[in-house]
């Protein structure tokens, strides 16, 4: 679950970095003491277009796990040929006809 900050529950130093960011339009990793990477800071547009993407990404996903759910009885050989004879018709479909 994405955790919600407010910005004036913050200290001003953090406000006057985040507001920077938030100009910028940059994202920003924080890396603690020992230089490894804590947490990155990315403008909300960006965040937003993540989780489109995810969501996409999830949907696509389960198209797959349906194809599979049907498809798990059928011999692999035959989907691969099944599957280069559609593409064989799309490419014979999309060939300029010649007179």
């Amino acid at each position: 679950m994405t955790q919600i900050f407010k910005l004036r529950d913050a200290d001003r130093k953090v406000q006057e970095f985040l507001d920077a960011r938030k100009t910028s339009g940059e994202e920003c990793i924080v890396q603690g003491d020992d230089d490894q990477p804590i947490v990155a800071i990315l403008p909300a547009q960006q965040y937003q277009a993540y989780q489109e993407y995810l969501r996409r990404r999830e949907q696509n996903f389960a198209v797959l796990d349906r194809i599979a759910k049907k498809t798990k009885d059928v011999d692999p050989e035959i989907i691969e040929q099944k599957i280069e004879q559609a593409v064989e018709e799309v490419k014979a479909q999309s060939r300029p006809v010649t007179t």
